[in-house]
């Protein structure tokens, strides 16, 4: 074979003898991977095994039929031995490799019943011959020629071999030696067979190393592949233990693989030849042909390609080669093929020759204008499949000189910006007024659509009606928004024309369009001067109208509350009357910025005008109540923002101001109402002595205005000692006093005994509750010395916002020690919720005032976050279960197990339990037989202002 020949088919399989190499290797290393890992692979079940084997076998019999069958007719024109013995091997070893396939267990019975000794037996046979067979052919003597007679004496005898080992294997197969033992494995002998198999080839690769530099009728490197894989499947097998094994099949796979590089090394170089003579008269043609300038192409009727050539100066988007056997529209543009389509069923319909039909196609990062026309083709006008010759030629200069002309006639030159485009929207020109405005250069955008300008500021379906109407009516004007090549979006006023040709076909796009910012600046400006306040640019009324009918829209719906305050400022005529107008604008506009930092983006701030200013706020809640509050809180912080010394021009001012509040969750009202209610309302603020906020609804202003003389009137009832002191005794189960727990009240002068339900929430809210805890704790003090046994207790309720300041351990151990008492005889009261934030600062003082004596309950177990972490944790003496579990425990079979276990958990980690609530009898008695320690409620007494003995303690005494 040619040197050349060689070269070229031996990229058949890899792109170079190196490729080759790491791939066997890669094989080699994955081969002997086990004897390095031993991995414990798993069998293969039938039902997956059988069939990947049959397909297997299946490949490797098709091959071996295919070499025998090639070498076989080859021996028909030029015969050596060499051709002799592989006709004659392969022979056999298609018969033996289909009997092997054939006896496998769980095909039908060959002959006789299938056993994995069988198919052994064929397959061991079946490698021997064909091991054999590769080594003579390596041999010098296997040039030498060979007689038709001696062919069909090497057929014979591979005949009776391929039957005497069907007689023997399946007649007399206790004769045959053991090669595989069911729940054992392989034998001695059939290893020992795969390694003679191996010997052979390497045998054959000794031989292959020896004639290396001899001109030899087979591919070297294909050959050395398949004796490689071979040696490499034989190794597998010898390695499994089960006929279904994952080495079984691997080897299967490598043995399909070396008969594929047998058929590359010994059958197709036969067959190559026809095509490198082909090849070298299709480079006659194509040198023929480099004369011709123009794309040519051969087709048939449906667009197939046949032949394509392109000349010196053309280009196609694939070499000419991609193109044969795939139609147009497999391999071209849409554009193209529709154009060439178009001209071939022209053809075919003229007989004859198409008119030109023209496309477009980027090259080279330029966009090209081509024109096609077909011919058919003389002796197809009779075939069935008729041919066309097309002829493709590159009109670029053509069309750019053609949108030139039009440009010149459209004064090009104008300071409107000019576009223009093919019938495809594929940009052509544009005027310098076009570079002017957008920042592209012609350069850039020329064979581009006019979406590279796109801002992403209109969607597709305004895109989608744009050309619609321009198809429609041939015209298109308006505004819209586009790109700069900086990025910058502009506003442009534009008009698209459609051109068309004599026969009303759209030929180009002229569009003429103008950079209209200045005039929306113009109109943003008038826009702002008619909805905003000049002096804070803020919204003025007119806007804040329009938002109120749209909040109230939106409340309508959703049933969501908003909230309208009005705010008026105090004495504001006092100032421009004494310093001046230009100070009063300057506190305005320090007011507008310092509300605005303080609001969310929901919230709309307004000045109407004057010293007034409006807010419109969202409280997203449907209760009524719950937004009255919001609202508060927002006003609260409102005044408190407005208080704030101002510095006008360097001087310190101070102002208030008096808000008005009004709420609404729908339409009913107009927003002349809601404005004159929150104004009403604002206006007996300023009644009420200014500097305040009042609500316009009778029922919600009594509740704030309580929340606020309860606030206000705190610190003046502790200076004139209406808070009480009074005391709920706590007994054991002997029904004994063991101590009282100080609860707080408030005597008011005018409203008599108020609830702490009501004044304690409002004491936290305005952190008055620090001070009121340290009183409740000296008073508790004082009382314990009253007390002539110094067993009894008093325990005291600890607010959370009490015990997060840091002097609360100083000044608790500073009130005992002022007292004169024993610290073991206070109890503070905590609950679950306080010890849930600032765990470590809480359990610190927790552990410093245990440490002095005081001993700790935590409230109402279990009604919030319980976690016995916090038992362990921090030094808690004193369980007390809610009374909630003790009103229902006798008649409910959840409570009375809630209560039952946490009186056990408290025994078990050696805890005292009180149980709060105990109002009968049959509660102390159950309570009592459950192991409960200590009892509190109305059986025992009620809360007195002085030290009252239990009233069941002489009836349990007697």
């Amino acid at each position: 074979m040619p040197a050349s020949t060689q070269s070229a088919s031996s990229l058949f399989f890899f792109g170079s003898h190196t490729a080759l190499g790491f791939f066997l290797a890669l094989l080699a290393a994955l081969t002997f991977s086990p004897l390095l890992f031993q991995p414990s692979l798993p069998p293969i079940g039938d039902d997956y095994y059988l069939p990947v084997h049959t397909s297997l076998e299946v490949i490797a019999i098709t091959i071996s039929a295919l070499i025998f069958t090639v070498v076989r007719e080859q021996a028909r024109y030029e015969l050596k031995r060499r051709g002799v013995v592989l006709a004659a091997a392969f022979f056999a070893v298609f018969w033996l490799d289909l009997a092997h396939m054939l006896s496998f267990e769980g095909m039908p019975a060959y002959f006789s019943e299938n056993s994995a000794a069988k198919t052994i037996n064929f397959w061991l046979t079946a490698r021997l011959v064909a091991a054999s067979a590769l080594l003579y052919v390596l041999l010098p003597v296997a040039d030498l020629p060979a007689r038709r007679a001696e062919l069909w004496l090497a057929m014979g005898c591979s005949t009776l071999l391929v039957l005497f080992c069907h007689l023997w294997f399946i007649g007399y197969p206790q004769w045959v030696p053991a090669t595989y033992i069911s729940g054992v494995g392989l034998t001695p002998f059939k290893v020992f067979t795969e390694y003679l198999v191996i010997g052979l080839c390497l045998g054959s690769l000794a031989l292959l190393w020896r004639f290396r530099q001899q001109s030899r009728p087979y591919h070297a490197p294909a050959l050395v592949a398949a004796l490689v894989t071979t040696m490499l499947s034989e190794f597998l097998f010898t390695l499994y233990s089960d006929i279904n094994d994952t080495y079984n099949l691997a080897g299967h796979l490598l043995k399909v693989l070396s008969y594929l590089f047998l058929y590359r090394a010994l059958v197709y170089e036969n067959l190559v030849e026809p095509f490198h003579k082909l090849a070298a008269s299709s480079a006659e043609l194509t040198a023929t042909l480099n004369a011709v300038p123009d794309l040519l192409f051969v087709v048939d009727l449906h667009g197939r390609f046949y032949r394509a050539h392109t000349g010196q100066n053309q280009q196609l988007l694939y070499p000419p080669e991609y193109f044969l056997g795939k139609t147009m529209t497999e391999v071209m543009p849409e554009s193209a093929a529709s154009a060439g389509m178009q001209a071939i069923n022209e053809a075919w319909k003229n007989k004859g020759v198409s008119s030109a039909k023209q496309y477009t196609l980027e090259l080279g990062a330029k966009m090209q204008w081509f024109q096609v026309i077909a011919s058919l083709k003389l002796e197809s006008k009779r075939a069935s499949i008729p041919h066309f010759v097309l002829a493709a030629r590159n009109i670029t200069d053509q069309k750019i000189a053609e949108a030139t002309e039009q440009l010149n006639a459209l004064a090009f030159h104008t300071r409107e910006a000019i576009m223009i485009t093919d019938a495809q929207r594929r940009i052509i020109r544009v005027n310098p007024a076009f570079t002017e405005i957008t920042g592209y250069s012609e350069q850039e955008v020329c064979g581009k659509t006019p979406a590279v300008l796109r801002s992403g500021l209109h969607d597709e379906s305004f895109y989608q009606q744009l050309w619609q109407q321009l198809e429609k009516t041939g015209v298109w004007s308006g505004e819209l928004y586009n790109k700069r090549k900086n990025g910058e979006v502009y506003p442009e006023h534009i008009i698209i024309n459609a051109i068309t040709d004599a026969k009303g076909t759209v030929s180009h796009y002229i569009a003429s369009f103008n950079d209209i910012s200045a005039s929306k600046s113009d109109q943003e400006r008038i826009y702002k001067l008619a909805y905003y306040d000049p002096l804070t640019q803020l919204p003025n009324r007119r806007l804040l109208l329009e938002r109120i009918a749209e909040c109230q829209r939106d409340a309508e719906r959703s049933g969501h509350f908003a909230a309208l305050l009005f705010i008026d400022l105090d004495h504001f005529k006092r100032l421009n009357d004494t310093l001046g107008h230009s100070y009063g604008d300057e506190l305005l506009q320090q007011l507008a910025s310092r509300l605005q930092q303080v609001l969310r983006q929901t919230d709309t701030l307004a000045r109407p005008g004057g010293d007034e200013f409006i807010l419109l706020a969202p409280t997203y809640k449907t209760d009524a109540e719950e937004a009255a509050e919001d609202a508060e809180k927002l006003a609260t912080k409102l005044l408190l923002q407005i208080r704030q010394p101002f510095s006008l021009k360097q001087l310190p001012y101070q102002i208030t101001a008096s808000i008005g509040i009004v709420l609404f969750n729908d339409g009913s009202r107009t927003t002349d109402e809601l404005m004159s209610s929150a104004d009403m309302a604002m206006y007996y603020s300023k009644e009420q002595g200014r500097n305040q906020l009042y609500f316009f609804e009778q029922s919600m202003q009594q509740r704030a205005l309580l929340r606020q003389q309860l606030e206000s009137e705190m610190q003046q009832a502790l200076h004139d000692k209406q808070f009480k002191l009074f005391y709920q005794p706590k007994v054991n189960n002997k029904g004994k006093l063991t101590g009282y727990e100080a609860l707080l009240r408030w005597q008011h002068p005018q409203r008599g005994m108020i609830s702490p339900e009501e004044f304690i929430p409002v004491a936290e809210h305005s952190g008055f509750i620090t001070t009121l805890g340290q009183w409740v704790i000296a008073e508790a003090c004082v009382a314990l010395k009253q007390l002539t046994d110094p067993g009894l207790t008093i325990a005291i309720n600890v607010s959370k916002r009490q015990l997060q300041t840091d002097d609360f351990v100083i000044r608790t151990l500073n009130q005992i020690a002022t007292a004169g008492v024993r610290a073991s005889q206070l109890e503070l009261e905590i609950t679950e919720s306080m010890l849930m934030t600032d765990v470590e600062q809480t359990r610190e003082k927790l552990l410093q005032l245990h440490q002095q004596g005081i001993r700790f309950a935590l409230d109402d177990f279990g009604t919030g976050y319980s976690s016995l972490a916090f038992l362990k944790n921090v030094p808690i003496q004193v369980l007390k279960i809610d009374r909630s579990f003790v009103r229902d425990f006798l008649t409910d079979q959840t409570d009375y197990a809630i209560v039952d276990t946490i009186i056990s958990m408290a025994k078990a980690l050696k805890l005292t339990v009180v149980a709060e609530g105990v109002e009968t009898e049959e509660q102390f008695n159950m309570l009592s037989w459950l192991r409960c320690d200590l009892f509190q409620g109305y059986l025992f007494g009620r809360p007195a202002a002085d030290f009252a003995a239990p009233t069941l303690l002489q009836a349990t005494e007697n």
